[in-house]
């Protein structure tokens, strides 16, 4: 039997406080891999399919890899709403016999919930988690006042993972029609979903109060500059690429400028010093040494603080040559070093319009954010 979970993960956490969720970490761990690791463990499910922003969908592929998440069939784009999100996903599940849909958002989901919603889907045909209401619940009118109050008997508050015979899913996909969740989107096609016990651990990631204090996402700042001067018989190495030019920068190592500027923006977001404190120009080992194997040295040592380049803004103020058919390659080359997407890159070149270096050397600024 072919049991597939679709992982919804499509938001753009509006709530959150300019922190995309599904990175945020709990126990240490990303939401989104926390998430899939649930379903990775359990031995009945089969096929593991995620519906993420197409600006996430890299970096969640080389988590699964990186956290061992060997069932997930692939990775599609998420759509303008859940219920598109999920007919996205569930076209890679067409040889399914048991449909799940669970939040991405929801990383405290677990092996004992799976295997009960399992169960009442496979006898009812639609399964959902439930909890009862502990809150008296108020129906409110347009001014802002108590308009009566329901029986809280008769209501409850429900979770995700929801599981459905996948034919069910398959009508409710083709169906045209929107609800706020997959069970919802049933009754409108009077299908029948069993409550099945819930989990009150199986909390949902809304806004930045609901991660562990100890887990909260911490950012961190920093500003690199750097300056050589230009010299005869020397190679002209910028954001590790090599310009053909007649003069090229002066330094114990290749002299990057803008690969400098971006480590010492990265060290000094964590006060970890700058490049002359960790690569000495007193020190053969780096006499002519390619900075963007530095680079991937210092981001090495983010990475064993904690931290991950979210973004780097980065300026280089040269005279000659020009730069702009390199900048794309620079900002692929300082990406890949970092292990970051090259959108997380921005290069500049401006001038000095004949003022400061006035084409004697070039210098480059670069402002980096870390996110924990």
């Amino acid at each position: 039997m072919k049991t597939y979970v679709l992982i919804l993960a499509g938001g753009e956490s509006r709530r959150m406080g300019g922190i995309n969720k599904q990175f945020a970490l709990v126990g240490g761990v990303p939401v989104i891999i926390k998430s899939a690791l649930a379903f990775e463990n359990s031995p009945e499910i089969t096929d593991i399919v995620i519906a993420a922003r197409e600006c996430d969908m890299d970096r969640i592929q080389a988590l699964c890899a990186e956290h061992g998440i060997t069932k997930l069939r692939c990775i599609v784009p998420g759509g303008s709403s859940r219920t598109d999100s999920a007919r996205h996903a569930f076209s890679a599940a067409e040889d399914a016999d048991i449909i799940m849909v669970h939040d991405g958002a929801r990383p405290y989901v677990s092996g004992e919930l799976i295997s009960r919603i399992l169960r009442d889907c496979m006898t009812y045909g639609a399964a959902i988690p439930s909890l009862p209401l502990k809150d008296t619940v108020k129906f409110t009118d347009s001014d802002g006042f108590s308009a009566g109050t329901p029986d809280r008997a008769a209501l409850c508050s429900v979770q995700t993972p929801q599981a459905f015979r996948a034919e069910l899913y398959r009508d409710m996909m083709l169906s045209g029609k929107e609800a706020t969740d997959d069970a919802g989107l049933a009754e409108l096609l009077g299908i029948k979903v069993k409550l099945t016990e819930g989990d009150p651990g199986n909390i949902k990631i809304t806004t930045a109060d609901d991660l562990p204090k100890e887990d909260c996402a911490m950012f961190r700042i920093g500003h690199g500059y750097d300056v050589h001067i230009l010299a005869p018989d020397r190679k002209l190495v910028i954001g590790g690429v090599t310009i053909p030019y007649e003069l090229g920068l002066l330094g114990h190592s290749d002299a990057d400028v803008l690969v400098h500027a971006v480590m010492d923006a990265m060290l000094g977001a964590l006060a970890l010093g700058d490049i002359g404190k960790h690569f000495p120009d007193s020190d053969p080992a780096y006499k002519g040494a390619d900075s963007i194997g530095l680079l991937k040295r210092v981001n090495a040592l983010i990475r064993e603080k904690g931290y991950r380049v979210s973004n780097l803004d980065c300026t280089i103020n040269a005279e000659r040559p020009k730069l702009a058919p390199y900048i794309m390659q620079m900002r692929e080359s300082i990406a890949a070093a970092c292990g970051c997407d090259v959108s997380c890159v921005s290069v500049k070149a401006t001038t000095e319009e004949g003022l400061g270096l006035a084409g004697k050397g070039i210098g480059a600024v670069c402002v980096c954010l870390l996110s924990k």
